[in-house]
Formats: C-alpha cells, sequence, structure tokens
C-alpha cells in the first residue's frame, strides 16, 4: 500500500472563496452603475481590478495550495491600493492622486482587512493528510 498526503487549507480556500464572491460581485455591480455601491465607490479601474481579483480568487479556492499563493498574491497589489487609496483620500487636490481612480474610505479598508488577511493565510501553515491507496 503506498501513502498519499495531501494538503489542506481550509481556511484559505475559505478566504479566497468568500473573497472571490465579494469581488466579483462588487466589480460586475460596478460596471453596472455608477457611483456607489452599498458605500464603495465605483470606477473603471476599481471594477477592473475587483472583477479580476474576484476571478482569480474563485479559481485558487478548490486546491489547498494556490488558495494560500493567492493570499500572498492578493496582498501586494491590495496593499497599493491601499496606501494609494490612503494617499487620496489624504490630500486636497482632487488633480494629485485622483486621476486615475478615487477609492473612498470604506474601499481602502476593505481593501487593507483583505490585504492583512491574505498575508495571514499565506503565512499559516497547512495541514497534511494521509491517504492510504489501495
Amino acid at each position: 500500500m503506498a501513502e498519499q498526503t495531501s494538503e489542506r487549507a481550509p481556511l484559505a480556500q475559505g478566504f479566497a472563496l468568500v473573497v472571490g464572491v465579494v469581488f466579483l460581485a462588487l466589480g460586475i455591480a460596478g460596471f453596472a452603475t455608477s457611483g456607489e455601491i452599498l458605500g464603495f465607490h465605483t470606477g473603471t479601474v476599481l471594477d477592473v481590478l475587483r472583477t479580476a481579483l474576484g476571478l482569480l480568487a474563485l479559481l485558487a479556492a478548490p486546491r489547498a495550495r494556490t488558495a494560500r499563493v493567492f493570499g500572498l498574491a492578493v496582498f501586494f497589489p491590495l496593499l497599493g491600493v491601499t496606501i494609494w487609496g490612503l494617499l487620496s483620500a489624504g490630500t486636497n487636490d482632487p488633480s494629485d492622486v485622483r486621476r486615475v481612480f478615487d477609492p473612498h474610505w470604506a474601499d481602502n479598508a476593505l481593501h487593507a482587512v483583505v490585504a492583512v488577511l491574505g498575508l495571514v493565510v499565506f503565512l499559516l501553515p497547512a495541514r497534511n493528510r494521509a491517504t492510504e491507496r489501495v
């Protein structure tokens, strides 16, 4: 009998699934409307980013390893978007950094929380599960 181990990361997979559903819904709804959705700003750049991250998350969710790597992969772009959003919110001159996109405080909070959780999910150890093959 050969023993095969498989990696389990239910937290990472659940994280990727929730992020995928939320970001895909926000991205698609943002294309359908203009202005705000439930307090979140919409704009072409934000909608494209959210739709792409949502699709990527849904593709990564079924496998433990890809879900964990997604956690790290989502950390860097959302950290950048959060920093951009904080700069945008902190300036009084709309021509400074808001030309590309202008995330609001709700957007900044969402992006920051998902970025930090993505890093945490990546750093958490995965569980190994041994299965026997006959």
